[in-house]
């Protein structure tokens, strides 16, 4: 039986692999579609999709049966992962081209959109809908119009000032050497005299360039041969469908929006008359006409792109090192503190089986997969999942140290999600040990979306939950995270045996994330946000206190790190403290640098194993000021 882990790395979409050149802007494209009828509709959808250059801003339906449409195309982009893409239906008269009720209809008559397993239509209609994604990029979407120009035209007369924020139209109809009516444009003439003589710049893809562009029975094979959510769902069309061999004009026009090559273009003055006839006229150029097309070329292209889609994360990632001292550390977590119980969003905690050092650890709960935009929300999976304090910068190289112990699997899944673009990423290793506790340490760079989009992870994106997938059948048990920005090759430190707590400050809310006496002020900090000294008037002098949410058990060594800029004063008293018990261990930290950011490690010799403290004091002297960022207590490595 496949694992339903191996189901969460199946890829849906195309995406160039990891390693390669860093990524284009990707082209905003909104697809006007009577997906139900011709079948290169549902195709050129498919091929919308499978492209990782297109920022996919919306799908909305015309022609009769707009609503019905509007659900099949929910129904696509739910199975394929794609749910986060909106859907619109046209509204109002619609040209009457009904879906055959023996056909693609019943993609539409299926218990995942009966009973509410897809997404739904926008509650706006399809005009609606268009105006407010173009006023929201105005000047860089793309209109592919794969059927009767009704709801663009509708936005033309109604909307007028959205004309200028249109980049351009491509049309598939019309017909420039047959002087004969072709079937979109004859479903709605006045829709389409308002579209050609609105000044849009408008790319014409007519019948006689496509007439014999249709995909060979060897074509289909391959296209449905990767086996991916994608190519199911369109062969599943295909199925239901009444070509064997379908047309591609549709196809052929989203692919122009990405690749000029695959035709020849002639600048013409078009207009349509009032029988649906495609004129050209003497005027100026309205239309840049796709007048005859590279069959092969394209065909190949396409073909090749729709069988290539499989995951470039099928293969899978490896440990490396975990390298010397972070140079930041964003997120650590050990489980150990009960206030910080809020964050773990799935698992539970372990006493019994705990590695070296460590007293409680979190046990992996059955749960489904969190991203439901592009993973399977209905998949089950045996997992730890927690949700450090919100939002913290990455750096220029995150990496992610972890202990873990398996059982009943090899494979394990790593995926974060990022509050900067609202996705997840992941990656998986696999033949990893089994029955004993390990340290694993993984380069988030290397995380992608599950359909291998996503590019990397980047220098000061934000994240949020950090998650760790097994099999639903496996034993899973995580301990020691650090989520961290990697040392520089000069750094000597090791890196730290065990994190005990870290503040950075660029995220969370003092007085609920970070508690204690201090002022946090932005544009301020080593990155951006520092913890500022405030004045203790009990004792006179300023200082910055830290809660650690709770008492930390310390090692058999303890050393605290901190940036810091320090005004007034070339000196500060470093303080350990556990408020219950009221004992405190000191260092006087001398020979500090003034009005410039520096870094120091302080080595506290006092604490034994197994003491306990929950707050960190910086004592100043009179007068002077402190900003503190990136505090680390720590274990040191060896």
């Amino acid at each position: 039986m496949r694992s339903l882990l191996t189901a969460l790395f199946v890829l849906t979409a195309c995406a160039p692999l990891a390693g390669q050149a860093p990524e284009s802007p990707r082209i905003p494209i909104l697809f006007d579609t009577a997906l139900g009828s011709d079948l290169d509709q549902g195709f050129a959808l498919a091929l919308m999709l499978a492209s990782p250059e297109f920022d996919p801003r919306g799908v909305t339906t015309v022609c009769a049966d707009a609503n019905v449409r509007a659900l099949m195309a929910c129904r696509f982009l739910t199975m394929t992962g794609r749910r986060a893409i909106p859907v619109a239906a046209g509204a109002g008269p619609q040209p009457a081209r009904p879906i055959t009720p023996n056909g693609q209809y019943r993609y539409y008559y299926h218990p995942d959109v009966l009973f509410n397993r897809t997404t739904r239509p926008a509650k706006e209609s399809a005009v609606d809908f268009l105006y407010s994604r173009l006023k929201a990029q105005q000047g860089k979407i793309t209109i592919v119009a794969a059927g009767p120009l009704t709801n663009i035209a509708r936005l033309i007369a109604d909307k007028p000032d959205s004309r200028a924020w249109i980049k351009r139209i491509v049309v598939v109809g019309g017909s420039i050497k047959e002087p004969t009516p072709e079937a979109n444009l004859l479903a709605d003439v006045d829709a389409a005299r308002t579209v050609f003589a609105s000044g849009v710049s408008l790319v014409v893809v007519p019948r006689e360039a496509t007439a014999n562009l249709k995909l060979d029975d060897d074509g289909l094979r391959r296209v449905f041969a990767p086996v991916t959510a994608l190519s199911l769902q369109l062969e599943t069309l295909h199925q239901l469908g009444d070509e064997k061999n379908p047309g591609l004009a549709a196809v052929l026009a989203v692919a122009l929006c990405l690749e000029d090559r695959f035709a020849s273009f002639e600048d013409l003055a078009l207009e349509i008359d009032k029988e649906g006839v495609t004129r050209v006229t003497k005027g100026k150029p309205n239309a840049r006409v796709a007048t005859s097309v590279r069959a092969g070329d394209f065909l190949k292209w396409y073909v090749d792109r729709m069988a290539s889609c499989v995951s470039p994360t099928k293969q899978p990632s490896k440990l490396i090192e975990a390298g010397g001292f972070p140079n930041r550390v964003h997120v650590a977590e050990d489980f150990e503190n009960d206030i910080e119980r809020f964050w773990w969003m799935s698992g539970k905690d372990e006493t019994k089986n705990t590695p070296p050092g460590s007293r409680r650890v979190c046990r992996g709960t059955l749960t489904h997969d969190y991203d439901d935009l592009l993973g399977n929300p209905k998949a089950m999976h045996t997992a730890v999942i927690f949700n450090p304090v919100p939002g913290p910068p990455m750096g220029k190289n995150p990496r992610l140290s972890f202990r873990y112990f398996l059982k009943g699997t090899d494979r394990l899944c790593v995926q974060i999600y990022s509050l900067t673009n609202g996705y997840h990423r992941q990656l998986y290793l696999t033949g990893l040990p089994q029955g004993r506790w390990e340290s694993g340490t993984v380069d988030m760079t290397a995380t992608r979306r599950p359909d291998g989009t996503g590019g990397p992870l980047s220098e000061h994106e934000r994240i949020d939950d950090i998650q760790f997938y097994a099999e639903p059948t496996a034993e899973l048990l995580i301990d020691d995270v650090v989520l961290y920005d990697a040392a520089a090759p000069s750094e000597k430190r090791p890196f730290p045996r065990h994190i005990h707590f870290t503040a950075t400050f660029d995220s969370g809310v003092a007085g609920k994330h970070w508690l204690g006496n201090f002022d946090v002020v932005p544009d301020k900090g080593y990155f951006w946000r520092a913890a500022k000294s405030v004045d203790n008037a009990e004792r006179g002098f300023p200082w910055i206190r830290l809660q650690l949410r709770g008492e930390r058990a310390m090692g058999d060594a303890t050393q605290l790190a901190f940036r810091y800029r320090l005004t007034g004063a070339n000196s500060l008293r470093a303080v350990l403290v556990n408020r219950t018990a009221k004992t405190e261990h000191v260092v006087d930290v001398k020979g500090l640098k003034q009005d410039m950011w520096g870094e120091a490690t302080v080595d506290f010799k006092g604490p034994k194993l197994g003491d306990r403290v929950d707050e960190l004091h910086w004592l100043l002297p009179r007068g002077a000021e402190l900003l503190l960022d990136d505090v680390t207590l720590y274990v040191p490595g060896r």
